[in-house]
């Protein structure tokens, strides 16, 4: 496979592309424990640690819950009586898990500002459309409650802190809101009161975004940004990929079928595209599967593959720029566990991505030997497009460099792969495996080294630098691969000096050599193609092979009058 070292740019992300949540979550329910927003430990130094170890990123507070939640900010202001303040303490002494106090919300604030995030906070809809009977979605939205909040929120010597508001929580599915108009015109308050409440020239550079609709599925997302339109600055919408409760997840886990490819994001970018001015999406809520996940699957090695390979995927459908991974703590799909603050592998993926990976996707990934390979995002290998075990997707390293750098995914439980380089230098490589090679672990090892979190400290991620360009992926493995000496256009930082290398005749590119598979040629044109004993062979079409004896000769050209 080659990429080509004018390869061009598919996504650029934000740097807080890996993000994640805290939830609204009732007391001791045993998948969440005490890790609700209102009483997760976040003073716990792992738990600090580990947000900071992403940084910078956004944590959405909100979840199923946000909808019934109260705020007591115990004082009233300008616009909020006496009596209404003293209504909105009292409903929160009848259900204190879902009260924010304004003590827990500076908490929640000086925590996010410890760790160099940015709260992003849903507030609270369907609560505050409900009539006397409790029946919902019968009056305008009643924004005295989030008013008090935005008020507080302003003046706190956190304010700072906050990036944005959403307004409610998946309000349309399974019917819970049907009036979109009412939804729009709250949008609309919302919109008034933020320019109201931020208008003082101290702190109008921090002036919160709006975004949402916090929806699930394409078809209702679509309904409701038809409607909004420009009453959003961000389109927000949840993503899962299965039911926690199912019982065929254990299976799906386990099929190469869960491993997401570009296009399955594509639905969602052409609606934002279609109906917003300045079109940006992010996934502001996901996970292998709703209903708080599944214990041994989305909190065991089994997952990060299909993790590793959704950002990847994600991070290649313009303009879908961050993905808010649920949770922090809480539900066993959570990065850090609730029970014992230690991290999961998922949060391993997170730190070694934001760690290495840059935010620019680039590609195409040309295999002239696969013709079927997924829309030249990604490379797969070696059964066809839903089946293959092996997936390669590229990026431009992280930091002032103009190195590109691979993430690959080996699901294979038997098989391994050897990949050679034939271009650059030197690599570095970081390959991980679930401990004892398991993908059933709930601890990552990375080259010999068992990951963990010490009393607050993250260990040190030291990769291998070999000047044999060699890499080897063991069975049930993950990888990221930085390329040294190999100068990709569209990696060169814009401030950079341009370095002039003379081209080479010959098209940079990765050979990939399959164990008990090699690498050969058909002896006609010199394009090489995988053989094997199985006789899974991939010839190259005769597209490919003109479009890479173009490259050769306009390279060769490229060469001639840079000499000349």
């Amino acid at each position: 496979i080659s990429l080509q070292q004018n390869a061009s740019t598919i996504n650029i992300v934000r740097p807080e592309f890996i993000s994640t949540t805290l939830d609204w979550w009732p007391l001791n329910t045993r998948a969440w424990g005490n890790s609700s927003v209102i009483h997760a430990d976040l003073t716990h130094p792992n738990l600090i640690a580990a947000a900071a170890g992403l940084s910078p990123l956004f944590i959405r507070v909100g979840g199923s819950q946000a909808d019934n939640a109260i705020y007591n900010m115990t004082r009233s202001t300008s616009t909020t009586s006496v009596e209404e303040t003293n209504r909105f303490a009292k409903a929160c002494g009848e259900n204190p898990q879902l009260c924010l106090t304004m003590e827990r919300w500076k908490e929640v604030l000086k925590f996010a500002q410890d760790a160099g995030a940015k709260i992003v906070f849903t507030l609270a809809y369907i609560r505050h459309t409900r009539d006397e009977s409790g029946q919902n979605d019968q009056q305008d939205w009643d924004s005295t409650n989030a008013r008090q909040l935005l008020q507080y929120t302003a003046q706190s010597e956190y304010g700072n802190t906050v990036f944005g508001f959403e307004l409610g929580n998946e309000v349309t599915h399974k019917g819970k809101v049907e009036n979109i108009t009412r939804l729009v015109e709250a949008y609309a308050e919302l919109r008034h009161i933020i320019d109201e409440t931020w208008s003082s020239n101290e702190i109008s550079e921090h002036k919160p975004q709006i975004l949402g609709p916090a929806s699930t599925g394409q078809s209702l997302t679509t309904e409701l940004l038809k409607a909004l339109r420009k009453q959003v600055d961000i389109a927000t919408y949840h993503k899962y990929h299965g039911g926690g409760k199912s019982e065929k997840l254990v299976k799906y886990a386990k099929s190469t079928s869960i491993i997401q490819h570009p296009n399955n994001f594509h639905g969602i970018s052409s609606t934002v595209n279609k109906y917003m001015d300045k079109p940006e999406v992010w996934v502001g809520e996901g996970a292998m599967a709703y209903n708080s996940g599944r214990q041994n699957v989305t909190d065991s090695f089994i997952g990060s593959f299909w993790f590793t390979n959704l950002l990847a995927a994600m991070s290649k459908s313009r303009p879908h720029t961050v993905y808010c991974r649920q949770a922090l703590v809480g539900g066993y799909y959570e990065l850090i566990s609730h029970e014992t603050m230690e991290a999961m592998p998922d949060y391993w993926i997170s730190y070694l991505w934001k760690n290495l990976v840059g935010t620019k996707a680039i590609g195409p990934i040309i295999s002239p030997h696969r013709e079927d390979s997924p829309g030249k995002y990604t490379f797969g290998c070696c059964e066809g497009p839903g089946y293959d075990t092996l997936l390669i997707h590229a990026f431009c390293a992280k930091g002032e460099s103009s190195n590109p750098m691979f993430v690959m995914t080996n699901f294979d439980m038997e098989s391994s792969f050897n990949l050679n380089i034939t271009v650059g230098t030197q690599i570095t490589k970081y390959v991980l495996t679930g401990k004892g090679g398991s993908r059933n672990s709930r601890s990552v090892v990375l080259t010999d080294k068992l990951l963990t979190i010490e009393n607050g400290r993250l260990p040190d991620i030291v990769g291998e630098n070999t000047d044999d360009l060699l890499i080897a992926l063991p069975p049930a493995s993950i990888a990221f691969v930085i390329v040294h000496g190999f100068q990709v256009d569209e990696c060169i930082p814009p401030d950079a000096a341009v370095t002039v290398i003379a081209p080479t005749v010959y098209t940079p590119s990765v050979l990939l050599e399959l164990q008990h598979q090699f690498a050969t040629s058909d002896g006609r044109n010199d394009v090489p193609y995988l053989a094997s004993e199985s006789k899974m062979n991939y010839p190259a079409p005769f597209q490919e092979v003109q479009r890479l004896l173009l490259l050769q000769v306009i390279a060769a050209a490229v060469s001639l009058a840079f000499f000349f």
